[in-house]
């Protein structure tokens, strides 16, 4: 058992790590810091850990870490979007959609929720319920990248490319500075293409 001071510690590096996109050393302070006897901390810490292992396609630590999770905070709207997530990037897409959707119903200003739910809906070719689902999720937290790549490909599968075009420049605008190499290229390509 820690001091309290030292999972504290712990989870304060793992989320700045997490922000220089750092996610491998990231993962290893989350980790750390749920080895702790306080709760909350220790709630914090596996969100930290199983929303950096999705960001490292580590798919199966993920699920795992949000079982843990689940088990620690049933009732927490993140927690149970995050085992969403990691139950759809280990491939129970049926079984996400499910959880997105009992996220969305109970927590319908979760932007979380509903880009999961969108992101359910666009991989089953139900585009227009997907692209609402998509901007709202944008709406609700218009400073998530994620989302805007989503709602530009959505807009793109609707032959919508003016729009798509925006929503993948609205993406560029908010990778952080490292992260401007591939994934800025790939979406500067898309809208090169768009446009």
């Amino acid at each position: 058992a820690d001091i309290g001071g030292d999972a504290d510690l712990q989870l304060q590096l793992g989320s700045l790590l997490y922000d220089e996109t750092r996610y491998q050393e990231a993962l290893v302070a989350f980790t750390a810091a749920t080895k702790t006897d306080d709760p909350q901390l220790a709630v914090s810490a596996r969100k930290g850990t199983v929303r950096t292992a999705l960001k490292v396609a580590e798919f199966i630590r993920a699920r795992q870490e949000a079982e843990e999770l689940v088990k620690l905070a049933a009732t927490d709207p993140e927690a149970r979007t995050l085992h969403a997530d990691a139950l759809w990037s280990y491939g129970l897409f049926d079984e996400a959609e499910k959880e997105y959707r009992a996220n969305v119903d109970q927590t319908p200003d979760s932007a979380r929720a509903r880009f999961g739910l969108a992101r359910s809906l666009a991989a089953t070719s139900k585009l227009e319920e997907a692209l609402d689902a998509a901007l709202s999720a944008s709406a609700a937290s218009p400073r998530d990248g994620e989302i805007h790549a989503l709602v530009g490909d959505i807009y793109e599968r609707l032959h919508r490319f003016a729009q798509a075009a925006n929503a993948y420049r609205n993406y560029i605008n908010l990778l952080p500075n490292k992260d401007r190499s591939d994934k800025a290229a790939w979406a500067k390509a898309q809208v090169e293409f768009l446009d």
